[in-house]
């Protein structure tokens, strides 16, 4: 018997709930009273055991039919269950029997969140509330109710409402904190988490909250201040060192060496080593040194600490080819598609490996099954072109560029990609053409396109259409 599961119980439950199951083993029978049945009950719905959930709710309906606290245990089991709709059937029927009873509000306010009727939800926690009980819980409801119908200014309310009875209430703490980021209320997010951490200065999530705001506006000396506070009050808070150490990235690109530190720190607190090794990776990789081979070791860490992790194989496939490894590149990279066989990304990756390996026909044969992936993935034909093009394949790159241009957000990446495909093939009318929709898809348009095709300069016709559209400009 696995006793860590009553580690957070009393012992009087976990001794109802082993004489429960002591009792359902010899296949006897025994009286428990209804709140020695509630107390069993919600123990197997506490700890996820469907199984067990579904013999103790059938045995108290079979002592108690008519209590309304073993029927809403259903309720609970149906839910468990995903089966929403006959647990609102049941629901529906407790109410008509007691119209007043909390309980059974409050458990239509969340068959109706699951429903996805944000608005009977809405009702139903209200109606729960006219009690006064738990309306720290109610009021964290109505707030996510109000998030889903993207209410935010009604959500922040009803939020700062529960958190004004629950301060330690982290879920209402970071879905404000997400109210105030995603209308761009940055400064009132600043003074509302000031004022929070004044008040409750333990408060980690508080302080935590607080480093985002101030990260939002780039303030990066003190929201790297409020993430060690966070971290002083709780040396396990990962996301904590997570995000202190993108800020000091982001404060000081070119001192990489303090943000690996904290990544360092964070090592000792999860189980998760794989992902900060990764980081670190990542980090030194894109690092002004560029340092390759270091993160090439971070890279393989990840990879021993994680064998399934898809994304550290392809990074340390990418340091691999970097170094022109070329061999553990591509064995790299197969290990990634071997995880996730239908990455666009990975699969783009390998044949790039090929293709500056000089491997083409290889890098043909993995481009083709790479393409009934770029649906979603821009990246990949922009990539397919470059390979393309680098082969001075421009009519293919054409036909790869005009497909994936359909449908992208990238036109500017896709329209100079053509201008200089256009300008190699001497195919003229095609040519202004792609230089006009470079020049007024985006303001950058004329300095992007020079930057990628500079020989455009000398081309009196293309000058005269950019001049023209400069003065049109004015």
């Amino acid at each position: 018997m696995n006793t860590d599961r009553f580690k957070n119980y009393q012992d009087n439950v976990k001794q109802l709930v082993l004489d429960f199951e002591a009792m359902q083993n010899c296949g006897g029978s025994r009286f428990y009273d209804v709140d020695q049945l509630e107390t069993i009950i919600d123990f197997y719905l506490e700890t996820a055991d469907g199984e067990m959930l579904e013999k103790s709710v059938r045995y108290g309906e079979e002592l108690f039919p008519a209590s309304t606290e073993i029927r809403l245990r259903r309720v609970h089991l149906l839910c468990f269950k995903e089966r929403y709709n006959e647990a609102y059937h049941l629901l529906q029927q407790l109410e008509q029997m007691e119209p007043d009873n909390t309980d059974v509000l409050y458990a239509l306010g969340v068959i109706h969140s699951a429903l996805d009727h944000p608005r009977k939800a809405i009702q139903y926690y209200h109606k729960a509330a006219a009690d006064g009980y738990d309306l720290g819980a109610i009021y964290r409801n109505i707030a996510d109710e109000y998030e889903k119908t993207e209410q935010r200014e009604m959500a922040r309310n009803y939020y700062r409402k529960a958190l004004k009875i629950n301060p330690d209430d982290e879920h209402s703490l970071y879905e404000l904190a997400n109210c105030y980021e995603d209308d761009g209320l940055s400064e009132k997010w600043i003074k509302y988490f000031s004022r929070f951490v004044a008040d409750h200065p333990y408060s980690k999530v508080g302080w935590f909250c607080l480093g985002e705001a101030y990260l939002s506006v780039q303030l990066y000396e003190h929201a790297g201040d409020a993430y060690q506070y966070a971290i002083v009050i709780d040396e396990t808070f990962l996301y904590a060192y997570l995000q202190l150490a993108e800020c000091q990235l982001a404060e000081n690109p070119e001192q990489f060496q303090g943000a690996v530190n904290t990544l360092h720190d964070a090592l000792e607190f999860t189980d998760d080593k794989a992902y900060i090794y990764n980081r670190i990776g990542d980090i030194y990789r894109f690092s002004n040194e560029h340092n390759i081979s270091t993160a090439e070791i971070y890279y393989r860490k990840a990879t021993k600490e994680d064998p399934f992790y898809s994304e550290a194989w392809h990074n340390l496939a990418i340091a691999y080819s970097m170094q022109q490894s070329y061999e553990s590149a591509i064995d790299a990279a197969k290990r990634a598609i071997k995880i996730d066989p239908e990455s666009p990304l990975f699969l783009t990756t390998l044949a790039l490996i090929y293709g500056d390996y000089g491997e083409y026909d290889e890098a043909d044969k993995i481009f083709e099954c790479a393409i009934p992936y770029y649906t979603d993935f821009e990246q990949g034909w922009l990539a397919y072109a470059d390979y393309l093009t680098m082969l001075q394949r421009y009519d293919e790159a054409i036909e790869a560029l005009n497909t994936g241009l359909a449908d992208c957000d990238m036109v500017l990446e896709f329209n100079k990609r053509l201008v200089y495909c256009y300008f190699h093939t001497g195919e003229r009318n095609l040519l202004y053409n792609a230089v006009r929709a470079c020049l007024y898809c985006d303001k950058n348009g004329e300095a992007e396109m020079l930057k990628y095709c500079p020989e455009l300069r000398e081309d009196l016709q293309v000058m005269d259409i950019i001049i023209a559209h400069r003065q049109d400009s004015l």
